[in-house]
C-alpha cells in the first residue's frame, strides 16, 4: 500500500515530535531527581511521617481543653433563646364595676396573632477558691505533655531516618567493593584463561574452577547488596513521604564518620534528665493531676457568683393590665441582677474526689524514678557503643591498611605467575572483608551517636 504523500508528512512529523516529547521526558526525569541530604531527609520525614499523626492531633486536642478553660473564667453560661410562634387573641375589657372580662376565650382559635418570648441569662463567677485557676493551670500543662509527646515522636522519627539514611550509604559502600572485586576477578579470569590457551604449566584447570566458585560467591553478595539497596530506597521513600512518582537518590554515595570530641557520661547522664522530652511530658503530667486535685479541693467551699436574667414577652393581640399585681405571661418585661453562692455540702463526696485525685497524682509520679532509670542505662548502652565502634573505626582501618598492601602483593605475585591461586583468592575475600568491616564500623559508629542524641534528648553533632 502506498501513503499519499499528505499522510507521509504528517506521519513523519508525528513521529519526530514523539521522539522530541521523550526525549524531553527523559531529560525533565534526568533534572527533576532529588538529591536528598541528611538534613533535607530529616526535614521531609518531621513533615510527612505518619508516626507523628497521632501525638501532634493530641497536642491540637490539649490545646483546644486550653482554650475552652481559660473561656470558663469569664461568663461560662451566656445564653440567648427566642421563641415565635402564634397565640389567640385576648382583649380585656373593664366594667362599669371596674371588673376586667374578656369577649374572647382561652381556646379560641379564632384571630390569631403573633408572640415572642426573649430569654437571656447571665452568670459569672466571682470567687471559686482556687477551681477555675487550677483548671486552667491543669489545662497548660496538658498542652506541655502534648509538646513533649510530640518532641519525643520527632526524635524516634529522625533516628529511624538516620539509620535508613546511613544504612541506605553501606549499601552503596557494599556495592563498590563488590563490583570492584568481580572487575577484578574477571581481569583475573582473562589472565588464566590466557595461560591455560598458552599451555602454561604454571596454572591449571583447578586454579580456573576457583577462581569461578569465588566470583559466584562475589556475584552473590552483589546480588544481595543490591536487594539491600533498593529495601533501605523503599522505607526511606515511606519514612520522608517521598511520591513514587518521585525519583530520588541520596547528594552522598560513601559513609563516613560524624565529627565529635565525646564528653564524659556523667555530663550526658545530667544533659538527659535535663532535656529528655519523656521526662518532660511525665512531669508535665504530674503537675496537671496535682492542679486537677487542687481544683477538686476547692469545693470545700462557696462557689460565689453573678446572675442576671432578663425576660422579655410580647404579644400585641393580648390585652396588658399594666397592673404588677396582675399575672400576665404574654406581656412583660423582666430584668434582674443577683449575687449568690453555690455550695456542696457533702463533704465526704468531695474529701473521695480530692482523694482519687491525689493518688492518681501519686501513682503518675511514682513512675519517675524508673523512667529515670531506664535512661540512665540508655545513655549508658549508646555511650559504650559510641566508644566501642570509635574504636572499631581505628582497628578495622589498620586491618584494611594491611589487606590492601596484602592483596597488593599478591595480585603482583600473581602476575607474575609465582602466586597460588588460593593465596590470592583468600587475599581478595580478605580485603573485601575488611572493606566492608570498615564501612560497617563506620555505620555502627555513626548510628550509635545517633542513639546517645536521642537518649540525651539532644543533638550532639552539627549537620
Amino acid at each position: 500500500m502506498t501513503l499519499a504523500p499528505a499522510m507521509l508528512t504528517r506521519l513523519l512529523m508525528g513521529t519526530v515530535l514523539a521522539s522530541l516529547w521523550s526525549v524531553n521526558v527523559c531529560s525533565s526525569q534526568g533534572r527533576d531527581t532529588l538529591r536528598l541530604t541528611l538534613a533535607e531527609a530529616e526535614r521531609r520525614a518531621l513533615q510527612h511521617n505518619p508516626r507523628l499523626a497521632e501525638p501532634q492531633a493530641s497536642l491540637e486536642f490539649a490545646r483546644a481543653k486550653r482554650t475552652a478553660a481559660s473561656h470558663a473564667r469569664f461568663l461560662p453560661t451566656f445564653t440567648l433563646r427566642n421563641v415565635w410562634g402564634t397565640i389567640p387573641r385576648a382583649r380585656g375589657v373593664f366594667t362599669p364595676t371596674g371588673v376586667l372580662t374578656s369577649p374572647d376565650t382561652m381556646t379560641g382559635l379564632s384571630d390569631l396573632g403573633v408572640f415572642t418570648q426573649v430569654d437571656v441569662d447571665i452568670l459569672q463567677p466571682l470567687l471559686t477558691f482556687g477551681k477555675l485557676s487550677n483548671l486552667t493551670a491543669a489545662a497548660d500543662f496538658g498542652v506541655e505533655a502534648g509538646e513533649a509527646g510530640v518532641a519525643a515522636t520527632e526524635a524516634e522519627v529522625l533516628l529511624q531516618v538516620r539509620n535508613l539514611y546511613w544504612g541506605l550509604l553501606l549499601g552503596y559502600d557494599l556495592q563498590e567493593v563488590t563490583e570492584d572485586a568481580l572487575g577484578e576477578i574477571a581481569k583475573a579470569q582473562d589472565r588464566l584463561q590466557t595461560k591455560l590457551d598458552e599451555g602454561s604449566d604454571e596454572v591449571s584447570q583447578n586454579d580456573l574452577f576457583k577462581l569461578q566458585i569465588f566470583r559466584y560467591e562475589v556475584d552473590k553478595r552483589h546480588r544481595d547488596v543490591l536487594d539491600r539497596i533498593e529495601s533501605a530506597k523503599h522505607a526511606l521513600r515511606a519514612a520522608t513521604g517521598i511520591d513514587q512518582a518521585v525519583p530520588f537518590d541520596l547528594a552522598a554515595h560513601s559513609l563516613t564518620p560524624l565529627e565529635l570530641t565525646l564528653d564524659s557520661l556523667p555530663e550526658y547522664l545530667e544533659m538527659a534528665l535535663q532535656s529528655r522530652p519523656d521526662l518532660a511530658q511525665l512531669a508535665a503530667g504530674v503537675h496537671a493531676r496535682s492542679s486537677l486535685a487542687s481544683a477538686a479541693a476547692s469545693d470545700f467551699w462557696p462557689q460565689l457568683f453573678l446572675g442576671a436574667q432578663i425576660k422579655y414577652n410580647w404579644a400585641p393581640n393580648r390585652f396588658d393590665p399594666s397592673n404588677p399585681f396582675a399575672n400576665n405571661p404574654t406581656n412583660f418585661f423582666r430584668p434582674g441582677v443577683v449575687l449568690g453562692l453555690n455550695w456542696n455540702l457533702n463533704f465526704f463526696q468531695t474529701r473521695d474526689r480530692v482523694r482519687t485525685a491525689r493518688f492518681e497524682e501519686s501513682v503518675l509520679a511514682a513512675r519517675a524514678p524508673l523512667v529515670e532509670h531506664g535512661i540512665r542505662l540508655e545513655v549508658e548502652k549508646a555511650y559504650l557503643a559510641v566508644k566501642h565502634a570509635d574504636q572499631d573505626i581505628r582497628e578495622s582501618l589498620k586491618a584494611l591498611q594491611a589487606s590492601d598492601n596484602w592483596l597488593r602483593s599478591e595480585a603482583q605475585t600473581f602476575d607474575l605467575g609465582i602466586s597460588d591461586v588460593k593465596d590470592f583468592i583468600d587475599a581478595f575475600r580478605a580485603n573485601g572483608t575488611m572493606r566492608a568491616e570498615h564501612a560497617e564500623s563506620i555505620l555502627s559508629f555513626n548510628t550509635s551517636l545517633a542513639a546517645l542524641s536521642k537518649a540525651v534528648g539532644r543533638d550532639l553533632y552539627p549537620h
